[in-house]
């Protein structure tokens, strides 16, 4: 009898008791997928280009040459670095002089880019050409 009344007591406190939470479940978090940098490679048309780096760490160079003699380049060394203006636009800003500045810009369209120039360039490809034109992606 004595057994059945501790029993029936457990069975009571058991009834009365509140359940028992169910444990947490691990939350599965996946990583962000990896940004791709669509930038480096070598490209061809009015200008050649080539781009190395990763994103926010650009290096560029560019070389103008055609037929009539013009000739032009910025960065033959390994590359200027450029900034990333945003996920389509390259910006490289070069003094070739104290109080002058020569500003490239690279604006990417699939496998295009369209490269433009402002400022005083002509000490990197003298006065018959500049570093305007297009460029697509060599495969």
């Amino acid at each position: 009898m004595r057994i059945a009344a501790v029993l029936f007591a457990m069975l009571a406190l058991s009834a009365c008791s509140e359940p028992a939470e169910p444990e947490p479940q691990p939350v599965s978090v996946a990583a962000p997928p990896p940004v791709i940098d669509l930038w480096p490679g070598k490209y061809e048309g009015d200008l050649m280009v080539r781009i190395n780096g990763t994103l926010g760490a650009h290096k560029v160079t560019l070389v103008a040459a055609q037929a009539d003699g013009c000739t032009g380049d910025i960065g033959l060394a390994g590359g200027e670095p450029a900034k990333d203006v945003s996920p389509t636009e390259l910006s490289l800003t070069l003094k070739p002089a104290d109080t002058t500045t020569c500003t490239i810009r690279i604006v990417k369209t699939g496998d295009k880019l369209t490269v433009s120039e402002q400022g005083v360039c002509t000490t990197y490809h003298g006065l018959s050409c500049t570093f305007d034109g297009t460029a697509v992606r060599m495969k």
